[in-house]
């Protein structure tokens, strides 16, 4: 099969779609976050359990992570734009049925609807950088893309409230939903339309079958698969999570200044996931920088863990650490995307997101059974459960202990290959437009 060269204009195209959807990746953490904001005003109106409002959350993520892999089928067949185009609808559609609900069925029905459009943004925007941007620039931008939707997170709670604060809560999913069709608009416009040419002829689900076998043949991928939950899973269970719980317990701290200590890893991760995929490509260290980072991580969470003097600059600085070293998850990314071809990345990215982020749940579960089960029989002044130091420490164990053990499996990734300039983007004769 001949490889192609991509000219300027076509390669300032796909940057320009990189960039279009991953501002989607970004509107969509807006809009995962917004129960946590409206909370006050939800359980009032709608007087929910704290087991229904928990639910809004847990709809959304399980209706994201379980779409990755067909998703990725799905994206190999008909290509990013009329993915992401009826996923902006249908985070659209969701987010005014939410604000139109009158019953906690009608919420979670939304988020439902939220879950499914939002699970392809980032598989869309990996899948364009995978497929059509130079080597030299993939890990750069697909850490870019994680960063955005960090910044997303970051930035979306302080806007939301403003906008609750001066316009009501159902006025602000209103303007999420004008913003989301100028969005929309964008993507109409200036996303080209592309897909594989030489294809599956029918799209079955013994064909997606067939798919995920040959992906997770590729022992390459797995192992890539494998390390990225482990990197991971001290951001969603620490950051995600605990964190406040944690701090507040072993550090005496006041529950905002807890919060606002925590956050700090997503500030780390937002450094950690631009620079380190990039560092790794461009110096072809893969292998060498998840390991720095996996033996960081373990020393950090250590520190974390044993260690009742830090100072709140000292935990400050260890959680952006943390958080940076956390960035080590997009290495895995651009690890397993060499090992992929135009026609199945879609799919093999959707592998490892689904993987990645069902470990991470997986972790939070046993943390969250393990605390049950030592449960001392202790309230909080707010009447919930109230868990003591050396539970939460002994319970947050787990994260060192896969740390290692990812460490370990880093030695059985192979060695990262200079690859030619020529042979950087994927065949650009196996696309057309249309």
């Amino acid at each position: 099969m001949k490889t192609l060269k991509l000219n300027a204009n076509t390669r300032t195209t796909y940057y320009l779609a990189w960039f279009i959807i991953s501002l989607f990746y970004l509107y969509q953490y807006i809009l995962r976050v917004s129960p946590g904001i409206m909370v006050v005003e939800l359980r009032e109106i709608f007087k929910l359990t704290a087991e229904q409002f928990s639910s809004l959350g847990a709809i959304y993520l399980y209706a994201y992570s379980f779409l990755q892999v067909p998703l990725g089928f799905i994206l190999d067949r008909i290509g990013v734009k009329k993915v992401i185009a009826f996923s902006i609808f249908l985070c659209l559609l969701g987010t005014l049925l939410f604000a139109f609900s009158t019953h906690v069925w009608m919420l979670q029905f939304a988020r439902f609807l939220i879950g499914i459009g939002s699970a392809p943004a980032f598989i869309c925007a990996l899948k364009i950088v995978s497929d059509h941007v130079p080597l030299k620039m993939r890990g750069l931008l697909m850490g870019a893309t994680l960063s955005l939707g960090t910044i997303g997170a970051l930035l979306s709670g302080k806007v939301l409230v403003k906008l609750i604060d001066g316009f009501g809560w159902k006025n602000s999913l209103f303007l999420c939903v004008v913003l989301g069709l100028f969005l929309l608009l964008i993507v109409m416009i200036f996303v080209p339309s592309w897909r594989y040419r030489e294809g599956v002829k029918s799209n079955s689900l013994m064909d997606l079958t067939r798919g995920i076998g040959a992906v997770l043949k590729k022992r390459e991928i797995v192992l890539y698969s494998l390390i990225a939950i482990s990197v991971y899973t001290p951001l969603c269970v620490i950051a995600d999570l605990w964190g406040t719980a944690f701090l507040m317990q072993k550090f005496s701290l006041a529950r905002a200044e807890a919060a606002q200590i925590t956050l700090s890893m997503y500030g780390g991760l937002t450094i950690g996931s631009l620079l380190l995929p990039w560092i790794s490509l461009k110096w072809h260290v893969l292998k060498g920088s998840i390991l720095v980072s996996a033996i960081g991580l373990f020393l950090a969470l250590i520190i974390l863990l044993y260690t009742d003097l830090l100072s709140i600059t000292g935990l400050v600085i260890l959680l952006t650490l943390i958080g940076i070293l956390c960035g080590a998850e997009m290495v895995c990314f651009a690890g397993a995307a060499q090992y992929t071809s135009a026609k199945d990345s879609g799919l093999a990215l959707g592998v490892v997101n689904t993987l990645n982020m069902l470990g991470g749940a997986m972790i939070q579960q046993i943390i969250g059974w393990y605390l049950d089960y030592k449960w001392q029989g202790n309230y909080g002044i707010d009447g919930a459960r109230s868990y003591g130091t050396d539970e939460l420490t002994t319970a947050f164990m787990i994260l060192p202990i896969i740390i290692l053990l990812s460490g370990l499996l880093t030695f059985k990734l192979p060695k990262t290959k200079k690859i030619k300039e020529d042979m950087e983007v994927k065949d650009a004769s196996t696309y057309v437009h249309g």
